[in-house]
Formats: structure tokens, C-alpha cells, sequence
């Protein structure tokens, strides 16, 4: 098994997936294999807001964007935090692409785990599960104060 870590965070990367390289400041770690095909990304953003908001607000968004198709919006219990999902369905004009999305919020940033993968592929809730599940958060990444955020650096 392989983890990943980045000094705030660390995660089990699941096999047969490459890491590719990403110059987004909020993206912590991108993987995509291409047997499946299918790509997991898992970012970290600051916030000043909980779960409901973010809810309401990416509900708002998918509303008001006819190519996106909502398919499941809920809060959920993953380990012993409560994670909102929102699984989503897109097309690229080509292929038709299903997105499921886990959220977290903790000490002001929103942890989020985004997977990508044609529609067409079986349900994998525990692939899904077993990834966040590994979940350990070693501090917060980023310092939310003053209405701004800095990146948590040991002083």
C-alpha cells in the first residue's frame, strides 16, 4: 500500500494509480489510471463556512448549469465525521462522465475527494469509502483569520 503525504495530510493511494503532477495551489494530490480509466483528486481550500452553505451553494451552481446533471446530494457518515456527497453527471460531447464528490470540513478548511469516471462504470462505493476512510489530518493546512488564509507554516 502505498500513502501519501504532504505534511498536513496523509492518505492511502490505491493501486495501479499514477500520481500526476499539478501546479494548483489547493490541489493536494492527483491520480488517475488509465486502465479504468478514472482520476481522483483530492484538494484542500480554506473556508469560512460549514457544510450546508457549500451544500446550497453547489446545488445553486449545478441549477443554473444545463450541461450538468444532478443525480445525489446528501450528508453522509464516513469513520465518525459527516461528509456531504454530491454525485453529479456531465458530457463532454462524446462520453458521458459521472463525478462523485466527498466534502469535510475541519479547523476552517474543506477537505474534498473528487472521482471522475466514465458513467458506465459499476458502483464503487467502497473503493470510494476505503480511500477517504484513510483519511488522517496531521494539522490544518491552512490558518483562516482576519477574513484571509495563510498556509500553516511551523513558525
Amino acid at each position: 500500500m502505498t500513502m501519501f503525504s504532504n505534511g498536513f495530510a496523509t492518505l492511502q493511494m490505491p493501486k495501479d494509480f499514477e500520481p500526476i503532477a499539478t501546479k494548483d495551489e489547493f490541489n493536494d494530490m492527483y491520480l488517475v489510471n488509465t486502465t479504468i480509466p478514472m482520476s481522483i483528486k483530492f484538494s484542500t481550500t480554506p473556508t469560512l463556512v460549514g457544510l450546508p452553505a457549500i451544500k446550497d451553494d453547489i446545488e445553486k451552481n449545478i441549477q443554473n448549469n444545463d450541461k450538468i446533471t444532478l443525480i445525489a446530494s446528501d450528508f453522509i457518515p464516513i469513520n465518525e465525521d459527516i461528509y456531504y456527497m454530491i454525485v453529479s453527471s456531465f458530457s463532454d460531447g462524446e462520453n458521458e462522465i459521472r463525478r462523485n464528490e466527498f466534502l469535510y470540513v475541519e479547523d476552517n478548511n474543506l477537505y474534498i475527494f473528487e472521482y471522475t469516471y466514465p458513467y458506465a462504470d459499476r458502483e464503487l462505493d467502497d473503493f470510494y469509502l476505503d480511500v477517504i476512510r484513510s483519511l488522517k489530518i496531521i494539522v490544518p493546512k491552512y490558518i483562516v483569520e482576519d477574513g484571509s488564509y495563510k498556509l500553516n507554516k511551523e513558525e
